[in-house]
């Protein structure tokens, strides 16, 4: 029942948030958050009005061939659409998880997880979505 109403829920959030107008829209962040192979450009950044405290994030994560992302987690739920390549996501409590074009998978807040690009010469694009708590950092790196 919960997976039925948050998919929903979690679509309508990102249509809104995908029309909202930010000053962040576009922009890609600096190399080295998550690896250097990896950029993130965050598409929309908007307050959830139903929601109070929270906020939605869409991006897109583009993966370089052979990447091997560092180990982080985000403060609220992750949901990721591969719009190319492949992606394996090495998720604590889950094992590996390999997603394919077209492929999605949702990550709960405070899960540990890391990017691999299993290719060696394809690059992968993402699409996430996040609804995390305002004012937190939405990416926490974790040091073994």
């Amino acid at each position: 029942m919960k997976k039925s109403i948050l998919v929903p829920v979690a679509l309508v959030c990102f249509l809104g948030a995908a029309h909202a107008e930010t000053p962040s829209q576009g922009k890609p962040q600096a190399a080295g958050v998550l690896g250097q192979k990896q950029q993130r450009t965050i598409l929309s950044k908007t307050d959830l009005q139903t929601a109070p405290g929270y906020e939605a994030i869409v991006l897109t994560v583009d993966g370089a061939p052979g990447l091997v992302g560092k180990k982080h987690f985000h403060p609220g739920d992750e949901f990721i659409y591969l719009a190319d390549g492949t992606l394996t996501l090495d998720i604590a409590g889950r094992g590996k998880v390999t997603l394919h074009k077209g492929e999605t998978v949702h990550l709960p807040g405070g899960v540990v997880h890391q990017a691999v690009n299993p290719s060696k010469d394809m690059p992968f694009k993402a699409v996430t979505f996040g609804i995390f708590e305002k004012g937190k950092p939405d990416t926490t790196i974790v040091t073994d």
